[in-house]
């Protein structure tokens, strides 16, 4: 019987199955069995956010100085392009070999301005009840003319947090993946907190670099909805009024201006605890960048 050092040069010693020595995820053993290898199981994560969306203001409701808030189907909002940066910070692990769960937690700020318009001046004149000269029986001509009033700018912070789940695949050297996260933002411009759902499709194509990794160029398309009650106050010039101001309180419902964009990416992992993602987002409603990088052990 030989001995493996009298093997002869030419025959190799089979390989030993590799073992799972992991709690997560489920199933891995088997995965790896079947020739496939897996990333490290958990993750600690960094994402930063700079992007805008459009929103469409609905059901509106304002008042006057101290007066309650009623229904004001004569003050009209036009859309808005909100402008929002956000750091979030993730803790994740891969439940099973073809989904990842999360939690998230960070802050968020933005910025937008806010187009009001009246239907006319005696609209205005009634809705404050004050004397511009739109009353009686011959009303100044301008009266019934639309009014535009000065654009409103507004800010807010706050923070955020939420959870979610990808789910991946591959196919020889195509990839594909299909995130899914729930957040609410607590902001300072809204009283309730904001609830959003956003879902990303991508698929891209690995590219195994030798000793520099694995970077996977990809595209894909993300829907993005959420629904927001804003309320506040504003102070406006009231026209042909001898300076005099008024102030707005408002109530308003949010909701996005078309809930889908395109995206085009790329994620690179050196090592396998190594993983980083630039990806930015394209439309007309919606342009974002998203810069990720991961820990993974």
């Amino acid at each position: 019987m030989q001995t493996p050092a009298e093997l002869p040069s030419n025959t190799t010693t089979p390989q030993q199955p590799r073992q799972w020595d992991r709690a997560l995820p489920f199933f891995a053993q088997r995965v790896l069995d079947r020739g496939y290898d897996l990333p490290n199981p958990y993750d600690v994560g960094y994402s930063y956010f700079n992007g805008y969306q459009r929103f469409q203001m609905s059901q509106l409701q304002v008042s006057a100085g101290s007066n309650p808030l009623r229904s004001a189907d004569f003050v009209q909002f036009g859309q808005s392009k909100i402008r929002n940066e956000s750091n979030q910070f993730q803790l994740g692990a891969w439940l099973f070999p073809f989904m990842n769960v999360y939690g998230i937690v960070g802050d968020v700020k933005g910025s937008g301005d806010i187009d009001i318009a009246f239907s006319s001046l005696a609209d205005l004149e009634k809705f404050f009840n004050i004397n511009i000269g739109c009353g009686g029986k011959r009303p100044k001509p301008e009266c019934s003319q639309p009014i535009k009033l000065p654009t409103a700018h507004a800010n807010y912070s706050g923070h955020t947090y939420g959870a979610g789940f990808t789910l991946v695949g591959n196919y020889k050297s195509l990839f594909f993946s299909l995130p899914v996260t729930y957040t609410v933002s607590d902001i300072s411009m809204s009283e309730t907190p904001i609830e959003s759902i956003n879902i990303g499709s991508r698929v891209g194509w690995n590219l195994h670099m030798s000793s520099y990794g694995l970077l996977t160029p990809y595209l894909g398309a993300t829907y993005f909805n959420t629904r927001a009650k804003d309320e506040g106050h504003f102070d406006v010039p009231l026209p042909d009024s001898n300076g005099q101001t008024g102030r707005i309180n408002y109530q308003i419902d949010e909701k996005v201006t078309g809930n889908w964009s395109g995206l085009v990416g790329a994620h690179w992992m050196p090592l396998k605890s190594i993983s980083l993602l630039a990806e930015v987002g394209y439309g007309y409603y919606r342009n974002n960048v998203i810069l990720t990088g991961f820990y993974r052990f």
